[in-house]
Formats: C-alpha cells, sequence, structure tokens
C-alpha cells in the first residue's frame, strides 16, 4: 500500500501535465484556427446560412482576447429575396469558442456602426417543390449545412435600408437592437430615422417594435411628420406578401397629388388605408394595392375650372376659392390606377358635390351630382327650370360628366349652364319683341281710328 499511493499520486501529476499542456497546445492551435482564413471562411457561410445569401465574406478579422474586429461585411443575394447586397461597417463581436465543437459560430453580443442594403434583383424562377409542399425559407436563423451562426444580440447604430426602387421605398439612419425571445423568434426594437416612400412626404420614425417568426415579420410602428402622424401594423411574409394596416392622423395631401391638383387643393388628410404587395417571383414592383377611406381636414378648392364657371354665371366669388366643410372618399389604388368612390365635398350653404371617378393612363373619367342652394342658381336664368331639377337636403342638383387629361379635365355641365342662359335670354328677348310688337300694333291702330 505504501508504495501504491506514491504512484498513484505520479500518475495523477503526470495526468495533470498532460492535460495542462493538452490545453495550451489546443488554447494555441484554438487561436492559431481564429487567425486563419479558414475560419474567417466558417464564420462567413454561417453567416450566408443566416441570411439566405448566396454568398457572404468577411474582410481580415482582427482578435483581442474573444472579441473579434471588422473592418467590413459583405453579403450577395440573387434569387430575388430580401436584398441584392448588404454592406457592413465597422464590425465588433464578443463570441464562445466552445459553439465551435459543435460547428457553431456563437456570438455574445455583435455591435455593427452601419449598415447599407439595397433592394433585391429581379426575382428569379424558385426551385420547384414536391405536390402540396410549399417552399418556406428558414427561420431568422441559423441553420443550415456547414457552418451555423448562433447570435444572442446585434445592435445596429445606423441602418441605411432601400427595399425597392419602383416605387421608391426605404429607410435611412435607423439604429436596431436585435435579441432572440429563446422561443425560435427574434424581437427587433428600431427607432430615429428617415422613412421614404412613394405618395407619403419624408416620415420620422418615432419607434418600431417587430417581432420575426417562421419567416414572417410582424411589425407595428409609429412615424411622423411635423403634425403628420402615421401608426403601421401588419406582416411581411417571407416570398410572399407584404400586407400592412396605415392610419393617418392630418396628413398633408400635397405629395400625394399630381400636377395642378397641388395648386388646386389644399388639406389634411385622416383615416385608414390597407397596403398590399406580392413578393418572391412576382416581385413588388408595379404590384402595390393600396386602399381606403379618407376625409379631409381644412381642406380648400382654389381655381378649379367648373367652380370658376359657376362663379362667372352666380356673380359670387365664393367659388373661386372654397373652403371646405366635408371631404371624404373611399379609394383604390394600383400602378395603372386609381379610383374614387363614395366622393362627398360640400361647402355648406354653397354647393355640394357626390360621385365616382377613375385615373387610368393619365385620363379621368367621372360621373357626379352637383348641388347648388336655390339661392345661388337665381344668378343664372333659367338654371333650375332646365337643368337642377332634382330638389334635396337644401340643394336644387344635376348631373356632370367629368374626362379629359387628370391635370386638365373637361366637364358638360359648364356648356350646359351656358346654353340655358342663353336660351332664357333668347326667350325674354322674344317675349319682350312680341310685347313691343303688340304694343306697336295697339298704337297705330289708336291713331288710325
Amino acid at each position: 500500500m505504501n508504495r501504491i499511493l506514491p504512484r498513484l499520486g505520479l500518475a495523477l501529476l503526470a495526468l495533470a501535465v498532460i492535460v495542462v499542456a493538452g490545453l495550451i497546445v489546443a488554447r494555441v492551435l484554438f487561436i492559431r484556427y481564429l487567425h486563419s482564413d479558414a475560419f474567417r471562411q466558417a464564420l462567413g457561410q454561417g453567416a450566408a446560412n443566416a441570411l439566405q445569401a448566396s454568398h457572404a465574406e468577411f474582410a481580415p478579422l482582427d482578435f483581442d482576447g474573444m472579441t473579434v474586429y471588422g473592418d467590413n461585411f459583405r453579403a450577395t443575394r440573387d434569387d430575388g429575396g430580401g436584398f441584392s447586397t448588404m454592406d457592413a461597417d465597422q464590425l465588433r463581436a464578443t463570441f464562445d469558442w466552445h459553439g465551435l465543437f459543435h460547428h457553431t459560430v456563437q456570438i455574445d453580443e455583435l455591435a455593427i456602426q452601419r449598415v447599407n442594403i439595397e433592394p433585391p434583383a429581379t426575382p428569379q424562377a424558385q426551385p420547384e417543390t414536391a405536390a402540396g409542399v410549399e417552399a418556406t425559407p428558414a427561420p431568422l436563423g441559423f441553420q443550415g449545412r456547414g457552418w451555423n451562426v448562433d447570435l444572442r444580440k446585434a445592435v445596429i447604430s445606423e441602418l441605411n435600408w432601400q427595399w425597392s426602387n419602383d416605387p421608391t421605398g426605404g429607410i435611412t439612419g435607423a439604429s436596431l437592437t436585435l435579441t432572440p425571445d429563446g422561443q425560435g423568434a427574434w424581437v427587433i426594437e428600431a427607432q430615429g430615422g428617415t422613412v421614404r416612400t412613394a405618395g407619403l412626404p419624408p416620415l420620422d420614425l418615432e419607434t418600431a417594435s417587430m417581432r420575426w417568426q417562421n419567416s414572417t415579420l410582424y411589425i407595428n410602428a409609429g412615424l411622423h411628420n411635423g403634425s403628420s402622424r402615421l401608426a403601421v401594423t401588419g406582416s411581411v411574409e417571407a416570398r410572399q406578401s407584404i400586407d400592412l394596416r396605415v392610419k393617418l392622423d392630418d396628413v398633408d395631401i400635397a405629395p400625394m397629388l399630381a400636377g395642378d391638383w397641388r395648386e388646386r387643393l389644399t388639406g389634411r388628410l385622416a383615416g385608414d388605408a390597407t397596403i398590399h404587395a406580392p413578393l418572391g417571383t412576382a416581385g413588388i414592383a408595379g404590384g402595390i394595392t393600396v386602399s381606403g377611406s379618407l376625409s379631409m381636414i381644412e381642406g380648400q378648392l382654389t381655381a378649379l375650372p367648373i367652380l370658376d364657371e359657376i362663379g362667372v354665371f352666380t356673380h359670387t366669388e365664393r367659388f373661386r376659392q372654397i373652403e371646405l366643410t366635408r371631404a371624404s372618399a373611399q379609394f383604390t389604388r394600383t400602378k395603372d390606377e386609381f379610383d374614387i368612390r363614395n366622393m362627398v365635398v360640400e361647402s355648406e350653404g354653397l354647393i355640394r358635390v357626390e360621385g365616382y371617378y377613375t385615373v387610368a393612363n393619365g385620363q379621368i373619367d367621372g360621373t357626379f351630382q352637383v348641388g347648388l342652394t336655390p339661392e345661388t342658381l337665381q344668378w343664372i336664368p333659367g338654371s333650375q327650370e332646365v337643368l337642377f331639377g332634382d330638389s334635396r337636403g337644401g340643394y336644387l342638383w344635376t348631373p356632370m360628366h367629368v374626362s379629359g387629361p387628370a391635370d386638365h379635365p373637361v366637364d358638360d355641365l359648364t356648356p350646359r349652364l351656358a346654353a340655358a342662359a342663353g336660351d332664357t335670354v333668347i326667350k325674354d328677348a322674344k317675349t319682350i319683341e312680341g310685347t313691343v310688337q303688340k304694343t306697336g300694333e295697339s298704337v297705330l291702330d289708336m291713331l288710325l281710328h
């Protein structure tokens, strides 16, 4: 026994020396591996898997303990999904080397100074899948052949993301924080930055809470421009569609108008709109549909031709610049067409217009009912008898059709007003002529007899 104990102690000592030596060798080999191109390529492969990119590559990396620094990262995607290029500058990552034993790059925190994302290229046809099986990309995440990335937290100081060219859409200068929730989803908090999209003024992002799960991004965001405010909720399904609901409050109408209408119509909008855009092989360009219902606050119509003509006929200057007490409509807008339904525009006690119209290929086609007060119509001779025969709601009504270029439409009411006034004048003239003739005959008869 006395001999066994010393030998056991020597054996344990030798084992300890071997373990320590092994750890030292392993550390040296590990550090050497971290500085190798093989590790950088493995990191790029993991990032490509995470982003579903065709290629991803890191610039040469610098190490300080378990912290890695990189000047640049670039990922490219040629399948038409998500983006075409993604560039990240000034990266800093803290990682846990234990994940390397499982072919996983475990990053405890990733900080990026700037990320620039360009919109996807023209989508290419996707591989066919078995009948009844839908092709769905992996979650934001991190499963794939070869190396994977296990990202625990990411902070982006400046995000510049242009998601479409036609129509223009993107965000610049936003900051993001991404964290996993432990249930296969990612929570994304964004704030700051400017959102630009066709038909709206530039909007400042207040805050946005998003959730990425099972290839779907859920959005809840608030934006503003001065007093204009928009609340956006909805979802983006990868390779499927964008479906958003937007609540507008005090939004300037001018950016939504084209040509001369920006000078003729002013006001602010409130209401709700839904946005649907297909993704994937259909592409976002040309596929956006926006529909909803809007009402106008403090609206004003200026120098509208038909109103100018009514002003001339009625000798009423109020028609040249009308303050709207009510203006509301339902609408649907696609790339090729703009439809307005259930439109009501009113300046109480003066005029009310109801109807619908369509603008397609720059041409307008609309059918309306125009109501004027009896007091106004007294200045248009013959109008009540010939044109404005329907009486309801305190107005006398007549139909009107509008057509021609949307910037310079032509109506059929103006010539009918002129004709009605002219016919009345002619009739009155004939009546006076007949009266004079009869009076003359009477006087002549009296003189002769």
